[in-house]
């Protein structure tokens, strides 16, 4: 009898296991940014595939994949059915819902920061999905100076924003939310809700003096957008690695130093230089070494 129980004992508890749900792997959930193609349908029709070759030349091959696909010529902040916003929510609440057991990570490059640091703090607040934490490439949550700066000397700087700016000139709607004001006061920044954001920033070969777009940003950049927003950070200042940086500023005894710190949950990724990689910034969905969502 008492062989019979250990036996039992044992398949009982397979028995019990094999019917509970099993638990699926994280979904890497892809948040595309400004799409430099001519077609912005290339982008749109991405939404929730496996795969979006017209915008991600590479991506997680270890975990379940899912895209965000929008409209990038519009506000993707504001609500519509192709816009930012909206199809991210659809796709976080089919793979990433707590209550449904599913978990996810989320990779953006540039505009796609925006989106997804508006996303977290706007949507999330009640931790409905389950995000382990976030990947931001070149994020452009803060905005970018070239938006700043307005169309005039945007159509000047195009032979040395790789093409970026007539394409953003026929858009007005997309500029106007990646101007750094309106960047940072589109949402709390610091409002993370629990999710750590890890950030990968560019970095400019160019000596300060050589390259033909130091004037527009402060600090280091990647010739799209500067540290201050590719690090997360609370201040527009000029930066030059992230996770933290202490700014002398003043001369003799006028001298002060203050030392700046990036928004809540917002870090360098831990898989990559905190100085800035020499990438340029549109080449950063095609390196798999960054796309791998894996910190």
């Amino acid at each position: 009898m008492k062989l019979r129980m250990k036996l039992l004992l044992p398949a009982l508890g397979l028995g019990l296991f094999l019917s509970a749900p099993l638990m699926a792997g994280p979904t890497v959930i892809y948040v595309h940014g400004f799409n430099f193609g001519v077609s912005q349908s290339d982008t749109v029709n991405c939404q929730n595939k496996t795969s979006c070759n017209n915008y991600w030349s590479t991506q997680d091959r270890n975990n379940p994949v899912r895209h965000v696909g929008y409209d990038g010529r519009f506000n993707p902040l504001n609500f519509g059915s192709t816009r930012g916003v909206t199809r991210m929510l659809q796709v976080l609440n089919s793979h990433c819902r707590r209550d449904q057991g599913k978990s996810c990570r989320v990779v953006n490059h540039s505009m796609g920061g925006l989106i997804t640091g508006y996303v977290v703090a706007n949507y999330n607040r009640s931790n409905t999905y389950n995000i382990q934490y976030v990947s931001s490439l070149v994020s452009a949550e803060g905005g970018s100076e070239l938006a700043s700066v307005g169309s005039p000397i945007l159509a000047t700087l195009n032979v040395f924003t790789l093409g970026l700016a007539n394409k953003l000139l026929s858009f007005p709607d997309a500029v106007r939310i990646l101007k750094v004001s309106a960047a940072r006061s589109a949402y709390d920044h610091n409002r993370n809700n629990g999710v750590n954001f890890y950030h990968v920033a560019g970095n400019t070969p160019f000596p300060w003096y050589l390259h033909p777009v130091n004037w527009v940003f402060p600090g280091k950049h990647d010739s799209v957008v500067a540290m201050h927003t590719t690090c997360g950070y609370r201040d527009v200042k000029g930066y030059s690695r992230c996770g933290g940086e202490t700014i002398t500023t003043g001369r003799l005894w006028w001298k002060k130093k203050r030392t700046y710190y990036p928004f809540t949950g917002h870090r360098a990724h831990p898989r990559h230089n905190r100085y800035g990689v020499n990438t340029k910034h549109t080449v950063f969905p095609s390196v798999s070494g960054y796309t791998n969502s894996s910190l």
